[in-house]
């Protein structure tokens, strides 16, 4: 196996592996304390970046909704094709502005708006806090 072919197998295998977490946390069902994982961890969504060959994260544009965003969440990886598809998150700063700035994203929304992307042109994964998917955050005084 290539160099390519290896890179596109880890990054394709830790797709997989995300979108198995997000798969646990929604679909575990609890006799006494039902959906327990989808309570603490505050979300079914993994937020994650992909970085691409030449260091910089990837893009992509929303033309429905007019924004352009580099988080996303896995919803389905074609294991034998190295393809995955993934949903746009929309990050917000603190004044609900849409922001591309991870210092500046204090709230991550789902979308429906979903892309099929080919591995061969990514070279790495960032995963992301959960907890920047829930609708509340606090902004703690610097000092």
């Amino acid at each position: 196996m290539n160099n390519e072919n290896k890179r596109n197998h880890f990054l394709c295998e830790a797709l997989y592996d995300i979108k198995a977490l997000q798969d646990v946390i929604k679909d575990y069902h609890s006799k006494y304390f039902g959906q327990l994982l989808v309570k603490i961890v505050g979300s079914d969504t993994i937020p994650f970046f992909l970085i691409t060959e030449d260091g910089t994260h990837l893009r992509l544009m929303d033309t429905v909704k007019q924004f352009e965003t580099e988080f996303f969440r896995i919803e389905a990886i074609d294991r034998e094709r190295c393809r995955g598809t993934i949903s746009l998150l929309r990050a917000y700063d603190y004044e609900g502005h849409d922001t591309n700035l991870i210092t500046e994203v204090v709230r991550l929304e789902r979308t429906s708006t979903v892309k099929c992307i080919e591995l061969c042109c990514i070279s790495g994964i960032q995963i992301l806090k959960p907890d920047m998917l829930k609708e509340k955050f606090i902004i703690e005084p610097k000092w």
